[in-house]
């Protein structure tokens, strides 16, 4: 029972007294993209969307294009991409090719042309606010 004293008087002091943890600023700094000036030929995407076309699902189609898309000395046309994004069952899928692939855009300007490859708006909608936030 001597704890009890004790305990109240410790809760009563941190209510009066609260501790104030100011959190600590942090200074982000974000490196503005650089896209590829030059695309890939319409033969070399179209090897890409074969052996796309040779998985049995999305995800591994997604392994497909994260492996082809690793050089920025070679990148993509927004209709490339799209092309290439056709080829999902799943708005899922759509987007986390979309996002990954943006950075290997050479007319990124035209990257919300895409939206309409989305059934859902829900997915148009992240796809444009990954936009404003990374163009």
């Amino acid at each position: 029972m001597k704890l009890l004293p004790i305990l109240l008087l410790t809760a009563t002091t941190a209510l009066v007294n609260p501790v104030s943890a100011k959190p600590a600023s942090s200074t982000i700094s974000y490196q503005k993209l650089k896209h590829p000036e030059k695309a890939m030929t319409n033969e070399q995407a179209k090897t890409i969307l074969k052996e796309m076309q040779q998985q049995r699902n999305d995800e591994e189609k997604i392994t497909v294009i994260k492996a082809k898309l690793t050089d920025k000395q070679l990148g993509l046309t927004i209709n490339q991409l799209a092309t290439l994004m056709n080829q999902f069952l799943t708005d899922d899928a759509k987007l986390v090719v979309a996002k990954y692939a943006f950075e290997y855009t050479t007319n990124y300007k035209s990257f919300l042309d895409l939206v309409n490859i989305f059934s859902r708006e829900e997915y148009k909608d992240a796809l444009e606010d990954f936009y404003k936030k990374n163009k």
